[in-house]
């Protein structure tokens, strides 16, 4: 029995620890010490033991939280910005700094 229970806390905290806190947003699940974190683990922890699959469990999380929760969410038109947001910040900061060097000749 301690064989499974320790085999089932290894598998939530893993799954856990793909899945980011919807609070802190720069951790993990597993990482993380919010209230809303520990809710999610112990949901993960539930499912699994009803004999979920990680990726049912995943699908369950996307559901209801959204592409959000996902470390890697897949590229479509709601997530396109947290994919090329980066680039494009970057991109303008590029175009800001050559105006201003041009302004200055």
């Amino acid at each position: 029995m301690a064989d499974v229970n320790a085999t089932l806390d290894a598998r939530t905290m893993a799954l856990a620890g793909e899945l980011r806190c919807l609070v802190c947003q720069n951790q993990s699940l597993a990482d993380s010490h919010a209230p809303l974190a520990l809710d999610l683990r112990q949901q993960i922890h539930q499912q699994l033991a009803q004999g979920r699959s990680e990726q049912q469990v995943v699908d369950f999380m996307v559901q209801r939280y959204g592409d959000f929760v996902l470390y890697e969410p897949p590229l479509n038109a709601s997530t396109a910005l947290l994919w090329f947001g980066p680039l494009l910040l970057l991109a303008a900061g590029f175009l800001a700094l050559r105006g201003f060097w041009k302004a200055k000749q």
